[in-house]
Order: structure tokens, then sequence, then C-alpha cells
């Protein structure tokens, strides 16, 4: 088992018609993508067209990278989340890739963004 968390330092944020790709040999529609940096691993979030088939999230160790794979009405709350948060974390799971994921550190209780 491989667990990879690390610092956001930079991200990307793609939107398209119809972007494709394939992942675990299933190809994939999405509407946009949010790709997130750390270091030499990646994690990238891929919010789908209603119509894309839905593979299994994924960490594929050697290539340092994880994937998920959301409904493209998830993608603002998750722009929001990279773009307002700091720091901000990712965590990959080769064994539970369902739980790869970007998360905030232990915040106090009604602090605001200033």
């Amino acid at each position: 088992m491989t667990i990879k968390r690390f610092q956001i330092e930079g991200y990307k944020v793609a939107l398209g018609h119809a972007l494709t790709a394939t992942w675990s040999g299933t190809p994939i529609k999405a509407r946009g993508y949010v790709a997130c940096y750390g270091g030499d691993h990646r994690f990238i979030a891929y919010f789908l067209t209603d119509d894309s088939q839905v593979p299994k999230p994924v960490y594929v160790v050697k290539n340092k990278v994880g994937a998920i794979f959301l409904p493209f009405k998830e993608m603002e709350p998750f722009v929001d989340l990279v773009r307002n948060e700091r720091p901000i974390y990712a965590y990959l799971n080769s064994d539970r890739p369902e739980w790869n994921n970007i998360r905030t550190s232990l915040e106090p209780v009604g602090e605001e963004e200033s």
C-alpha cells in the first residue's frame, strides 16, 4: 500500500465541450478538470459529461498521479476550495483510491478568509 499526502503548490483549470482521456482502459468525456500539483506529484479531478463512462478513482504510484471522476456540477465547489483555502493538501491511496481527495488542515471554527 502506498499513501501520499502533499501540499498543493499550484493548480490548472480547464473547461471545454468534451475533453477526452482514457483511465484504466475506460474512455471519458469531461467538461472540465482541475489538476493539482505539489512536488513531483499530481492529483486530477475530472468533471464528466452526463453521458460519460465513469472509471473508478485511481492512484498510479509509478507515475505519481491520482485521479477522481465527478459530475460536472461538482466542479465549482472544487475550484473554490483550491482557489480560496490555504494550506490545502492532496491525499492519494493506492489500496483505497476511492479515498483520494483534497483537504484543508485543521482550522478554527468561524475563521474567515482574509
